[in-house]
């Protein structure tokens, strides 16, 4: 099974999420994926796939070392990942208590490490949501344009949230995009 750790995006996050979503031109929409608001979340750790034996072992790995979970955070700016003729995916930004977000982020590797032996995740980690996939038949001139559209966008209201649960999720994957399912929640 595909694995992640993660917190859920509040409300509020989705209905600023939803706003500039909306506020997408249709060369955005046309040639992207919007992620579904319910399945809005920041990833504190992706996984992978996982055998059913292992989830167990997984799972209390996570609650030794996950919880407590306690930390303040807010919406930042609206971006892009990659060079602007490779855009690939279209994300809101957040800020506040990033050092204590870094070390949930730690804590879940942490996790992650000892339940299946996996390495350590040493890639950078820019926490961020979703909003968007870019299809991979969008031409480098469209990426352009959609990196360019998205650095004009004003940022969002900041809307506080005080994170106190993270999340195990199962990501089921098919053809209308990614379901989700939560297996374990560490607060």
């Amino acid at each position: 099974m595909r694995l992640f750790v993660a917190l859920d995006a509040p409300a509020a996050w989705q209905r600023e999420a939803e706003a500039i979503q909306r506020a997408l031109p249709s060369l955005v929409r046309d040639g992207a994926r919007l992620v579904d608001l319910e399945n809005l979340h920041v990833t504190l750790r992706f996984i992978g796939e996982v055998a059913d034996l292992d989830t167990p072992r997984l799972k209390a790995a996570l609650r030794r070392h996950l919880p407590p979970v306690d930390v303040e955070l807010r919406l930042g700016r609206v971006g892009t990942f990659g060079a602007p003729a490779r855009t690939s995916v279209v994300w809101l930004g957040v800020d506040g208590d990033l050092d204590g977000l870094r070390e949930l982020h730690e804590r879940a590797n942490a996790a992650v490490e000892e339940a299946l032996e996996l390495p350590f995740d040493e890639g950078r980690f820019t926490p961020h949501i979703t909003l968007a996939r870019v299809r991979n038949r969008v031409t480098a001139a469209d990426r352009r344009a959609i990196a360019d559209h998205v650095r004009s966008l004003p940022p969002p209201d900041p809307e506080p949230f005080v994170a106190r649960e993270a999340l195990l999720i199962r990501s089921h994957l098919g053809p209308g995009g990614a379901r989700y399912e939560v297996l374990d929640r560490y607060s």
